[in-house]
């Protein structure tokens, strides 16, 4: 299924896959453009969502279009919406308790790489795992961007071992601004995607 989604500034990115409940997609991207337009499909097909994120609650909500997910921002800072990404038991309890709450669900989980830095890459491959076995046994989506260039061949082949893994075509060869012309000013498109 191929769509157009818009974006902050006006700008559009085409792609085309279409998600499976019960997947753990693991996008390997530099910014998560794919894995926010992934979700933007989820949600028009009637997914309620979660959002949990290293980037700002606010900033995040204006420049992308997440609807009425839910979102949790991964900072030390005591408050509402807050989780502390050290506390890994809390932040699987409130995913599972966000999953098991709703009948179709979809996850971002945006800020992997940050939260290996913080609880060592042994302990988040486990956590992986115990997502797997929640979303696989709830039939739902979860959705793990993932800039490659920060982590080793090992680690990487570790969490591609158990997902579904998205590259866009080009991701690692183009700017990250890299705009294609087609007659169209400020259109971005993900001509291709191959799975690994």
């Amino acid at each position: 299924m191929g769509c157009i989604v818009s974006s902050a500034g006006g700008s559009a990115v085409s792609f085309g896959l279409e998600t499976k409940s019960g997947n753990i997609y693991l996008i390997e991207e530099r910014k998560p453009r794919a894995t926010f337009e992934l979700l933007d499909q989820s949600l028009s097909s009637g997914c309620s969502g979660l959002v949990v994120t290293r980037d700002y609650p606010k900033k995040l909500i204006d420049e992308k279009e997440i609807g009425t997910c839910r979102v949790l921002w991964l900072t030390s800072m005591v408050g509402e919406g807050r989780i502390n990404p050290t506390a890994i038991g809390i932040l699987m309890g409130q995913i599972r308790t966000f999953i098991e709450s709703q009948q179709k669900t979809v996850v971002v989980l945006d800020g992997l790489e940050y939260l290996i830095t913080l609880n060592t890459y042994d302990r988040m491959l486990q956590f992986m795992h115990q997502l797997k076995d929640i979303v696989v046994t709830n039939d739902c989506i979860l959705l793990v961007p993932v800039d490659p260039r920060t982590l080793g061949q090992r680690e990487l082949a570790l969490l591609e071992r158990n997902t579904e893994t998205i590259v866009p075509k080009g991701e690692s060869e183009q700017p990250d601004e890299m705009v294609l012309g087609s007659g169209e000013e400020g259109v971005l498109r993900l001509l291709d995607v191959k799975h690994r």
